[in-house]
């Protein structure tokens, strides 16, 4: 690679194509190949209709360009597609989609090896293949015959001369369009595999290009987006060395292949300066813009021996780029075992959804007043295959990517109603809370779905809390409202989590219909050892009941927390000095003991 920048817009890729279609007719006219001879062709085409005829113009050219030298480079799936578009010549009738095609093969059996010699021999081969066909054992051929064979003849080696010259303005460079016939991943695959057939001594670097969309970015409309994209691969071309390879996979996102690298470092390196290159404004449409760009790097054989393994943790890499907003991310194997437990989890949480394998632990919380457990807060459990417990964040993360996450809110909501109608059958008066997704806060049909389930088990809504996280109100604060307005006239109670460890804001303690405010633990837990944390709680404290908030302390680990707290005027607390979160059949014995232990008022 080399680090100039290209200094031409979006055009260049369509004065390209223009270019080679000025070729394709220079070509033609040169091996006078006018309408006669085409039409020549056509008929070679008609002589033999059946469906064997092309499969043994495949064989004869698969017999021309054998040898003990090219074995390797024939096993490429790219071989098998050159044959066959090579011998769809009869048919083809020069179509710019087949030259396309065609062009795209010869470059990936460049890539991997194939001498400028080759094309020249299928030609030649091609046309002692109709030659035999069109003897068919006689002695001479008719005048037809003799246009035939010459216009094929003139064809091949037309066809030879245009891959020749291609290769010499191109080099093997080239992108694949994500519409091309056969689909994105073949040929990708097909690319990757011709490079890696082709590079049996040296490294093979890949490199995945995501363009990261943010709000920018979704702001330009599809024809702004597509000139942009080709501004930037207008931009990474420059860099491309003779022999490296750059294919479109989808709309947004392109393969860069580098074969023949002497170490992984060079892979590296172009990582890092394709990156470079776009982090400076792109012209789109008679303005510049600024975009991110994400890389994901990977090389041979250390990541993969296959095409197939090589994509694979390429696109892991560039996901990691673009989840941590990195420009560049090389893979490493702790990425993959990870991917693979992700799927797993993934799987499973279906699974334990259908068959009821999620359970909920509640732990306790006190009202500071009078010492009495009064509530608990709902935490999710799920034990997976292997035994490991996994958390309610990544349970909840994993419930977003597999689209079940409304499946999960309805099943939390109805298990928390029913254990609420368990405790009132058990005569504990008690209050359970609960923490949604943020999707789930911005969900209209959320209140009609706690009406359901709290109707369901014959539990009043009063007897519940939400408690939201700050990213929900950051995100549509209006329609957040809207929902908490809706729930608040059903009896439930709002509550904010975690206040003071996001991006909390007063003004949302004031706009929002909030009824309660959770100071986080981070703050809580070194309160009675930490003057500035016992500070903050106290001011936090004083804030809240200043707006008319109910104040719940989390994150309670000692007696003198819990004392600290008590004479600040908090009114709830929950800890584990106070208990554990704990299956919910020890609930309704842990909370008799425990407020019979509480000295009457």
């Amino acid at each position: 690679m080399n680090d100039r920048v290209a200094t031409t817009n979006d055009a260049a890729s369509h004065e390209q194509r223009d270019a080679e279609a000025d070729l394709v007719v220079a070509m033609l006219e040169r091996y006078g190949l006018d309408g006669r001879a085409r039409s020549a062709l056509k008929a070679y085409f008609h002589h033999d209709p059946h469906a064997g005829a092309q499969a043994r113009r495949v064989e004869a050219l698969d017999a021309a360009l054998a040898g003990p030298e090219t074995e390797e480079i024939r096993a490429a799936s790219s071989y098998r597609v050159f044959l066959d578009l090579f011998a769809g010549l009869p048919e083809a009738d020069f179509s710019p989609h087949w030259i396309e095609q065609l062009a795209i093969a010869w470059s990936a059996l460049r890539l991997a090896g194939a001498e400028t010699s080759w094309c020249l021999r299928a030609a030649n081969g091609l046309a002692a293949h109709a030659s035999r066909e069109l003897l068919a054992g006689r002695q001479s051929l008719s005048p037809l015959e003799i246009e035939i064979l010459s216009a094929l003849t003139a064809a091949g080696f037309c066809l030879a001369d245009f891959l020749i010259e291609l290769t010499a303005v191109r080099g093997t460079e080239l992108v694949a369009e994500s519409q091309a016939e056969g689909g994105e991943g073949r040929f990708l695959s097909g690319y990757v595999g011709a490079a890696l057939a082709g590079n049996t001594t040296t490294i093979v670097g890949l490199l995945i290009l995501h363009l990261r969309v943010g709000p920018g970015t979704l702001a330009l409309d599809r024809l702004q987006r597509e000139a942009l994209w080709n501004a930037a691969v207008t931009r990474v071309r420059t860099l491309l060395r003779e022999g490296d390879l750059l294919v479109r996979t989808e709309a947004h996102s392109c393969a860069i292949i580098l074969p023949n690298l002497k170490t992984h470092a060079q892979a590296v390196l172009a990582a890092n300066k394709v990156a470079r290159v776009l982090e400076l404004p792109l012209p789109v449409m008679g303005t510049i813009i600024r975009a991110s760009f994400s890389v994901g790097a990977v090389w041979s054989p250390e990541h993969g021996h296959s095409a197939d393994d090589l994509i694979r943790c390429g696109e892991l890499a560039v996901e990691e780029a673009t989840r941590s907003d990195r420009s560049v991310v090389l893979f490493d194997q702790t990425m993959l075992s990870s991917a693979r437990q992700e799927a797993r989890l993934e799987t499973e949480l279906v699974l334990a959804l259908e068959g009821g394998h999620l359970s909920i632990h509640v732990q306790p919380q006190i009202d500071l007043a009078t010492g009495k457990c009064i509530g608990g807060e709902v935490l999710l459990r799920w034990t997976a295959s292997d035994g490991t417990q996994v958390p309610p964040a990544r349970m909840i993360e994993v419930a977003r990517r597999t689209g079940t996450g409304p499946q999960l809110t309805r099943w939390l909501l109805f298990s928390v109603c029913r254990t609420l109608a368990e405790l009132t059958r058990a005569d504990i008066d008690f209050r359970l809370s609960v923490n949604l997704m943020a999707r789930d806060i911005m969900d209209h049909e959320l209140p009609l779905l706690i009406e359901q389930a709290s109707n369901f088990w014959r539990v009043s809504a009063s007897r519940l809390t939400v408690e939201l996280v700050e990213s929900a109100m950051l995100e549509d604060p209006e329609g957040a409202a809207t929902v908490m307005f809706r729930l608040l006239n059903l009896g439930v109670t709002t509550s904010i989590d975690d206040f003071g460890i996001g991006y909390s804001s007063i003004l949302y303690l004031r706009q929002l219909p909030l009824r309660e405010l959770k100071v986080d633990c981070v703050f809580v837990s070194p309160m009675a050892r930490s003057r500035q944390d016992h500070d903050i709680v106290e001011a936090l404290i004083s804030l809240a009941h200043g707006l008319g908030l109910r104040v719940v302390a989390e994150g309670v680990e000692d007696e003198a927390t819990y004392a600290l707290l008590k004479s600040m005027g908090c009114d709830r607390a929950q800890g584990y000095w106070i208990a554990r979160a704990m299956p919910v059949d020890e609930l309704a014995t842990w909370v008799t003991n425990w407020n019979q232990r509480q000295p009457a008022s």
